[in-house]
């Protein structure tokens, strides 16, 4: 890929300032202390400039258009970028793998312990970027190979992969909040059963107050604003926040939560904040809680107390009523079948009582 074939345009300035604005900045992968970056800027560093030119093209596609689509691959290719770079001695990325490069990655993702839901998840991102090339007429063969690389796990109707905790370690996260900040962000991500990416993505101009209720105007996947409540306590924290939160130098709206230098957090900051508090409230394996771990529990803990499918879905933000069903359906799956098995057990009163007898 020396060369752009002459029927594949250059990303045209328009372009790449829509996805430059939409994948947002983060922190390199290796420095959580560095001040955040562009992605695209990462992108750019980590990848040959032919690959880079293609993923703008690709990126800014309509089938990408969701922020949280277009943020994940990026972060996806990142991380490919970075094992290519370690293990393979490659500068810059670029879309000329072999299978048994795909194979020792596996082997790599294994040794490491990888979810095979993110190993699934990082394989798609790579095979649709080269599918995507292939459109286009370059000459590249995806390594990608379903029966040597696909891994197999199961797809069913489960609740989530994150982790779920209870309400009572959810107040233990609280207690052990140090500052204000670190209390409002899992307020706010359990009370109002926030995506991280909703989260994160709040502007300070999208609280709003009308009456006694505090609202905050946040983006859903798919780019839909709605409003949601804030819970007392939670309005009061961000109050608090607000008046001691550093002081904002970028252009556009200051962004709701920030870090100590004042730039906007991201989705790796509001993890490494909440693992550092799940082992400061003496969680176990505080390795394992998550942003989407606190929405999986509020959904779960408004299910056990009788709330419908529908309230949750409305509390949640799912598109499909049918996405909360897998809540409910995993929660607490044993004991229904159980319950289920004994209304059933009714006929059984017909056995004849000197059968059962010892």
């Amino acid at each position: 890929m020396s060369d752009l074939p002459a029927e594949l345009p250059r990303p045209d300035l328009a372009t790449e300032a829509a996805v430059r604005r939409s994948l947002g900045r983060r922190r390199p992968l290796h420095d959580p202390a560095a001040q955040p970056v562009d992605r695209l800027d990462l992108l750019i560093d980590a990848l040959s400039p032919e690959v880079t030119a293609l993923v703008v093209l690709w990126l800014g596609g309509t089938r990408r258009a969701s922020r949280d689509t277009r943020i994940g691959y990026a972060d996806d290719l990142l991380l490919w970028a970075d094992w290519a770079r370690r293990e393979l001695g490659r500068e810059r990325f670029a879309l000329d793998l072999r299978r048994g490069d795909i194979t020792m990655w596996l082997t790599y993702q294994q040794d490491a312990g990888a979810a095979a839901s993110s190993v699934s998840r990082r394989l798609s991102a790579l095979s649709s970027l080269y599918r995507y090339a292939a459109g286009w007429g370059l000459p590249v063969v995806s390594p990608i190979s379903d029966d040597d690389h696909r891994p197999k796990f199961h797809r069913g109707r489960r609740a989530t992969s994150a982790r779920v905790l209870d309400a009572d370690q959810v107040g233990d996260l609280l207690a052990a909040a140090t500052d204000v900040r670190d209390a409002l962000v899992v307020g706010l991500l359990y009370t109002a059963a926030l995506r991280v990416s909703e989260l994160c993505g709040a502007d300070d101009t999208d609280r709003q107050d009308e009456g006694r209720r505090t609202w905050l105007v946040v983006t859903r996947k798919g780019g839909k604003s709605v409003r949601v409540p804030l819970e007392t306590t939670v309005a009061e924290l961000l109050d608090a926040y607000r008046a001691t939160r550093p002081a904002w130098t970028g252009d556009g709206a200051a962004p709701l939560l920030a870090d100590a230098t004042g730039n906007r957090l991201d989705r790796h900051d509001v993890t490494r904040l909440l693992r550092r508090l799940a082992k400061a409230a003496g969680i176990p394996r505080p390795e394992t809680v998550g942003p989407h771990s606190l929405r999986a529990t509020a959904i779960t803990d408004q299910k056990r107390r009788g709330h419908s499918a529908e309230d949750l879905q409305e509390l949640s933000g799912h598109a499909d009523v049918r996405t909360v069903m897998v809540y409910i359906d995993d929660d607490g799956r044993a004991e229904r079948v159980a319950a289920l098995t004994d209304d059933l057990g009714r006929v059984m009163a017909a056995v004849p009582r000197r059968l059962t007898s010892p």
